[in-house]
């Protein structure tokens, strides 16, 4: 298949989240779909997360029955559409996710002798097949192609004899503009989920430590999520002025909302590769992160960014001070960011993509505007 083909033997099926609810699998699956279709290629989607019926709409408050209709609707969906595609590719992840929707594809697809890409994320991995790799790994390896976002995967799966191709995520790199900054203000911004796996309290603490510095800082929390009213009632009961909560923001006020802020926060304990940190360094942000996870393989310290250690608070406002009153120095980080956030756009990526769904791509000329051009 090349970019451009539309017949129907020649069909892409997109198996993954769509939203709603918002997350970072979604928002990648949405991305490709609509990639895809601008080169020509005819795409099906089959959400794992399908609407229940109109009359069944009551099942969606009784609990475990909800998923038992959505994993029937699914079933139905890939028994109907995936005989009628060349390629199934699927955003996957851990636990029960696994079991319920790649277990299903990973069976299916090779007795069909369907393409099948297995498009793996998540932080979890590791634990995961900790547990589940007697299992799991016989499993992934019917697939055509492990494919996995990040050098951090590729060395977990590795360690079980997986064999898997890095596949970056697409990041919107037209869409985050990049604005320079000649210093940089006391306005800070974190955009992840509300979970305790981001740990936003660490990041609440280090902001205690900047106010402490600086009265005027200001800290912008856009998210949602299950630690939300924790979090909130944290900051009355510490007296913490200066933060917002944004609540959820729809993707497409996101450039908006880096444009406004000057220094991106994160403060995770688990991840893999976050794509806010690749939307943060398009748009100018310095960063300043924790090694959780992959993320000491895409920024790297002191060079496009600052990383510390786990639930480090006072490292983590030790690196906002610093580039605070070194603004020099933030920016050589935020120019160093945004020329590795280059690599992620759709350009380079899709010959990438087009390897794994089994074409050539030496004929697709990756040409996008040279970084340097437009840091200037």
């Amino acid at each position: 298949m090349t970019a451009g083909a539309s017949t129907s033997s020649e069909r892409v099926c997109i198996v993954a989240p769509m939203s709603p609810p918002y997350g970072g699998m979604s928002l990648q699956a949405e991305t490709l779909v609509a990639r895809l279709k601008q080169e020509g290629v005819s795409v099906r989607v089959i959400p794992v997360n399908p609407d229940e019926p109109g009359i069944l709409s009551w099942a969606r408050d009784v609990p475990g029955l909800r998923t038992v209709i959505r994993e029937l609707q699914f079933l139905t969906l890939i028994i109907r559409i995936v005989p009628k595609c060349e390629i199934v590719h699927h955003f996957s992840a851990s636990g029960l996710y696994f079991f319920a929707y790649s277990g299903p594809l990973l069976l299916i697809c090779p007795w069909l002798k369907k393409r099948m890409i297995l498009n793996y994320r998540g932080g979890n991995a590791a634990e995961f097949l900790r547990s589940w790799a007697w299992f799991a790994a016989p499993l992934m390896r019917r697939a055509t192609s492990i494919c996995v976002p990040s050098e951090f995967l590729q060395q977990i799966f590795g360690e079980y004899k997986l064999a898997s191709t890095l596949l970056p995520n697409i990041a919107q790199t037209e869409m985050f503009s990049w604005k320079k900054r000649e210093r940089f203000a006391f306005s800070l911004l974190v955009t992840r989920h509300l979970d305790p796996m981001y740990n936003i309290e660490c990041l609440l603490r280090a902001f205690r430590i900047i106010k402490a510095r600086f009265p005027e800082a200001k800290l912008s929390v856009a998210g949602d999520g299950s630690e939300a009213k924790r979090l909130q009632e944290l900051v009355a009961k510490w007296k913490l002025a200066g933060v917002k909560f944004l609540g959820r923001v729809a993707h497409r006020e996101l450039p908006a909302l880096y444009a406004s802020h000057d220094i991106y926060v994160n403060s995770s304990n688990v991840d893999n590769f976050p794509g806010a940190l690749v939307e943060a360094a398009s748009c100018g942000l310095p960063i300043v992160t924790t090694g959780a996870g992959g993320i000491p393989s895409m920024i790297k310290h002191r060079e496009s960014g600052i990383v510390v250690g786990l639930n480090d608070d006072k490292a983590l406002a030790a690196g906002v001070i610093e580039i605070i009153e070194h603004p020099e120095f933030g920016r050589s980080l935020a120019r160093q960011a945004r020329t590795w956030a280059e690599q992620f756009s759709w350009k380079e990526v899709l010959p990438r993509l087009l390897a794994c769904y089994g074409s050539p791509s030496g004929a697709i000329e990756p040409s996008i505007p040279e970084a340097e051009a437009l840091i200037q």
